[in-house]
């Protein structure tokens, strides 16, 4: 309908004009193309060419520019996207509009209610659709994070059989405690040549190197090499890369404007390629005798899958799923971390609170359990909770409308409209988590406990002393959406709070930390993760002379069992 529309007023224009004379052929070419552009103009005064005009959404909508958009804004836009889309909600409320050329509408929420219908309530009408794929492929192919429908489901059907309570205990008193003592190692060293410490890129070494051994048997030995590993430089380039096609809708085209950028992608994607088809031709080329020597892990999970035609995964597929949950289980918890030590350092308050519940309960035991870390140090399990709901480490998602429909706040929305909704802002909303929203307060998560009840026991069922600061308690996941939502919830969350809370008992019982005088707040860098823009620099010393622990056990005997 727009393109006649367009036609029809390019015609009555060249009528108007071309009666006055003979033109040449290029007149007349140039005189039709400014009629259409005029036309065009004139049906799409403040919105992307070929979207529908919403009335409805006049006070919800950003003005933008003829033909265009909003996209002379995005681009245009220095500041990070995630402030970009908060202050949309602080101009328009939980819902505001937009457009971009080839994009169609874009319709942001944020609010619970609206959440929820989109990610539970009518979940199979939002679904991640062919945009998002299209941005995603080449680093994440099939995978689970790009996939709607049955393939979806297979992965995570697949995945789910891993994340057992039985993995959990023996993840935590082993490859997560280890993962720990060798960052502790790392600090030590730097202590004695009187260094501070980029505590980011640690985190995100040593999150690296424990996720690629226990759930693909592959040592990255990110900790010990000098500089950024490769693997990291690629992935970490790939995700900044991908950020920046969500505003551009040409960026097929514009990436070949950039020098050498088409060529870096591609090497950066083959050296992802690199590490997973080791992973899997080692774990094909596996003997049975060494397959017995130990526990499955998620790769061996989906090298033994077979299809209801008896069919296997190729290499390709298994590829995507090496990617994937590498994305999810490195870069989520390394991002987590940095920003939650950032905010302990910054509030001392907080930090006693924490170091008085690990000696409450902890002592100077270094004796890590699944029981302990999940239900005996809820000061704790709220800092990380609280460090997720400010800093998440997905920061934003974006969901695709199947078939018209009308969300519970009468919002109509279209097959083929976009919905995003940001993480980021949602824990900011100061009408869901009230005035202090934009304030670092675990007590939000704490209830009171019967501590000082005559029959409450002083000891914790492990033998612990019990914590002084009540019980944890988790909010609504359509409120905090840090872990995504039914049915999408995130398969590893309980494995990111285990490694989370298990790294930061270890560092805060042995070091004292402080951070470095002068260096700016942190701020997110532009990708699709939420990592800090600057390196996160930190003087680390031992609490204690004495010679640090070293490991008995190697990080490469440990797996996951399920």
């Amino acid at each position: 309908m727009a393109i006649i529309a367009l036609a029809s007023g390019a015609r009555h224009f060249l009528e108007r004009h071309l009666s006055k004379g003979d033109r040449s052929p290029t007149q007349i070419a140039a005189i039709a193309v400014l009629g259409i552009v005029i036309t065009a103009i004139a049906k799409y005064p403040d919105r992307a060419m070929f979207t529908r005009a919403r009335p409805d959404l006049k006070d919800k909508t950003v003005p933008g520019w003829p033909l265009l958009g909003n996209l002379p804004q995005g681009l245009l836009e220095k500041r990070n996207q995630l402030y970009v889309i908060k202050s949309g909600f602080d101009d328009a409320g939980d819902v505001f509009s937009l457009t971009i050329p080839l994009r169609g509408r874009i319709i942001a929420i944020n609010n619970p209610e609206l959440i929820e219908y989109i990610l539970k309530t009518n979940f199979n009408n939002f679904i991640k659709g062919e945009t998002l794929a299209s941005q995603l492929i080449d680093m994440l192919g099939s995978g689970i994070f790009v996939s709607d429908g049955d393939e979806w489901r297979f992965h995570r059907k697949t995945a789910v059989g891993v994340f057992t309570t039985k993995m959990y205990r023996q993840v935590t008193e082993g490859g997560f405690t280890l993962g720990a003592r060798s960052l502790c190692s790392i600090l030590d060293k730097n202590e004695k040549l009187g260094q501070p410490v980029d505590l980011q890129a640690l985190f995100l070494k040593q999150t690296l190197d424990v996720f690629g051994k226990l759930t693909f048997g592959i040592e990255f030995n990110a900790l010990n090499a000098e500089g950024p590993h490769e693997f990291e430089n690629a992935f970490d380039f790939l995700l900044t890369n991908i950020d920046s096609r969500i505003m551009n809708p040409f960026w097929q085209w514009t990436d070949h404007l950039v020098p050498g950028k088409v060529r870096k992608i591609k090497s950066a994607i083959a050296t992802l390629d690199k590490y997973a088809y080791i992973a899997i031709e080692k774990r094909k080329n596996e003997s049975e005798a060494d397959k017995e020597k130990r526990p499955k892990d998620l790769l061996d999970h989906f090298i033994n899958h077979v299809d209801e035609d008896g069919n296997k995964l190729t290499d390709q597929q298994l590829r995507d799923v090496f990617v994937s949950f590498m994305l999810a289980g490195r870069d989520t918890t390394g991002y987590t971390l940095s920003w939650q030590f950032y905010s302990l350092l910054a509030n001392p308050r907080i930090l006693k609170n924490v170091l008085k519940e690990l000696d409450s309960v902890l002592g100077g035991s270094e004796k890590y359990t699944y029981e302990t870390m999940m239900n005996e140090l809820p000061y704790l399990k709220a800092v990380f909770h609280e460090t997720l709901r400010l800093y998440p480490a997905v920061p934003r998602n974006i969901k695709e409308v199947v078939n018209d429909d009308v969300l519970p706040d009468g919002t109509i929305v279209y097959k083929d409209d976009k919905i995003i909704f940001s993480t980021w802002s949602m824990g900011r909303n100061k009408s869901v988590w009230g005035v202090d929203a934009e304030d670092f307060v675990p007590e939000r998560w704490l209830v009171e406990d019967e501590v000082s009840s005559p029959t409450h026991s002083t000891v914790t069922p492990s033998g612990h002393g019990v914590s002084p600061f009540g019980k944890f308690r988790m909010e609504n996941m359509f409120k905090f959406n840090s872990f995504n939502c039914n049915p999408r919830l995130c398969l590893g969350q309980t494995f990111a709070t285990l490694q989370a809370m298990v790294t930061t008992c270890m560092l805060l019982q042995n070091f004292d930390m402080t951070l470095v005088p002068g260096q700016p707040n942190p701020e997110p860098k532009s990708s699709v993760g939420l990592p800090m823009l600057r390196p996160l620099m930190v003087y680390a010393n031992r609490k204690i002379a004495r010679e640090p622990r070293e490991s008995t056990t190697p990080l490469s005997a440990s797996y996951i069992e399920v």
